[in-house]
């Protein structure tokens, strides 16, 4: 016998070995790349050989490796072999019994053997024989075991284990084409962006930015989960279109009662442009059937067509539930979960039903220029490259108080009674940071401090809570500095 804890079995998903031989092979070439890259993620590498259907890994760290095999499109199940031996009868028996004898005690089991090649001995021999040899151990069980000690057979060699693990299954991500994820940071849209990654689609991902930076980083965060867990193989880029010109135009331009569904169809028309430019063949939506106004059948019909390339729904039928219980499972949920809504942009009671002909009315009060030059000078983030500290550094500090911010001094009270920004709050930094549970989050917040180090800190705790807040950059010199500019 032979142990063995550096080899893993990879089985492909049954929809890519159904494929013809020449569609099969070009899909676990791309899954063996992906695999690869997987490994590479949590510092594990893999010998990698192929044969009757299967992969077999080979590496130094099988407990990384078998952490993110779970996550890899296109793999069915996957096992870390216990042993190995030489296919004869003789040393199969030998080898299971030494191997899962002392496991088997006080326990049911069963076994299953399965074989690549002809031998001179049929699979149920292997079955009866192993099985009766361990009978002294444990009590057989065929339909409910407890453990079921698999052996599997080539010409070579045999492979013995007890654990046969389901991976993501689907298809390898890179088979079946690109497209482009409309992303918001929500439950929705990354939980949809997970079904089409699950079909073989490798994604870029549109941000259409309605909140500042501190919204950018959250979106960035989910983002970045979502692809460094489950898109390997593919380099996944984040676009951030800075949305405030067009949502300008559109309040100025259009009636108020029809800019929820004029907005997205802003959205569609931004994400068709940038599809267009990276060979992107659809747009992703995490659109749901009546979750919202713009989501009525109705409206999603008048909608559509601002989009030049077809539009797709994994999330349609789903309920809101069903789609947070999804979030949780791919990790994305407790970052969703402190995203605000920046969406919800028309006053009042938006229109739940629109027709085509109403839209392209809307549709001709805007200015086209606008929204093409937002999308001509968006930022292109490659999720691959994105550290911590690019995630941090940009989006903590801002030069300026934007209009009906709420500033937040976190000097002490005999300095603060020396100077503040007029309409500051006064707050100790530890208090507000206690304080939090009590904020309103519907308001943009700018903290400064004397020397700016101790506002970033509570900042970076804020916008981790889901606020949009910034730190003022470079301190108390540099407020005074800015309010003195202001009032020149």
């Amino acid at each position: 016998m032979l142990d063995n804890n550096g080899l893993i079995i990879v089985r492909p998903a049954a929809e890519v070995a159904i494929k013809s031989r020449r569609t099969r092979r070009k899909f676990e070439k791309i899954l063996r790349g992906n695999i690869k890259h997987a490994l590479r993620s949590v510092g594990a590498t893999a010998v990698m050989r192929q044969d009757f259907g299967r992969l077999y890994l080979t590496t130094q760290d099988p407990k990384a490796a078998m952490t993110v095999l779970p996550r890899v499109f296109g793999i069915g199940t996957y096992s870390l072999v216990e042993a190995e031996c030489p296919p004869t009868v003789e040393d199969i028996i030998a080898t299971g019994l030494e191997k899962f004898a002392e496991r088997l005690k006080g326990k049911t089991y069963a076994v299953r053997a399965k074989k690549t090649v002809q031998l001179g001995f049929s699979t149920q021999s292997i079955n009866e024989q192993l099985g009766a040899a361990l009978n002294p151990f444990g009590t057989v069980n065929l339909t409910k075991p407890d453990i079921t000690v698999h052996v599997e057979i080539g010409a070579d060699n045999c492979t013995l284990f007890t654990d046969r693990r389901r991976g993501a299954g689907g298809l390898p991500v890179g088979v079946g084409g690109k497209a482009v994820a409309l992303m918001s940071g929500g439950f929705d849209s990354p939980v949809a962006a997970w079904r089409i990654m699950k079909r073989g689609i490798a994604l870029d991902h549109v941000f259409c930015n309605l909140g500042g930076g501190a919204y950018e980083r959250m979106v960035l965060q989910v983002t970045k989960v979502l692809n460094d867990a489950w898109g390997f193989g593919h380099n996944s880029r984040l676009h951030v279109i800075d949305f405030d010109g067009p949502v300008r135009d559109l309040k100025a331009s259009g009636r108020p009662e029809y800019s929820q569904v004029m907005l997205k169809r802003l959205m569609y028309r931004a994400a068709s442009a940038i599809a267009r430019e990276t060979g992107g063949e659809a747009i992703v939506t995490g659109e749901a059937l009546g979750q919202v106004s713009s989501q009525t059948l109705g409206n999603l019909q008048a909608i559509e067509p601002a989009a030049s390339v077809p539009v797709l729904r994994p999330l349609v039928g789903f309920d809101k539930q069903e789609i947070v219980d999804a979030a949780g499972d791919i990790g994305t949920a407790a970052l969703s979960k402190r995203v605000k809504e920046y969406c919800g942009i028309a006053p009042g009671r938006p229109v739940v039903t629109s027709t085509r002909a109403r839209l392209e009315h809307e549709d001709q009060k805007l200015d086209r220029a606008i929204l093409d030059q937002a999308v001509a000078t968006r930022k292109i983030i490659d999720l691959n490259q994105v550290t911590s500290a690019d995630m941090r550094q940009p989006y903590i500090y801002m030069d300026r108080i934007p209009d009906g911010a709420l500033v937040i001094d976190c000097q002490t009270p005999d300095h603060f009674q020396d100077w503040h920004v007029q309409g500051a709050q006064n707050k100790d930094p530890v208090a507000l940071m206690d304080s939090l549970g009590r904020l309103d989050k519907a308001p943009t917040y700018v903290v400064y401090c004397a020397h700016g180090m101790h506002s970033a800190g509570v900042v970076e705790v804020m916008q981790q809570s889901g606020f949009e807040a910034y730190a003022f950059e470079g301190g108390l010199s540099a407020v005074k500095q800015y309010v003195a500019d202001r009032a020149a």
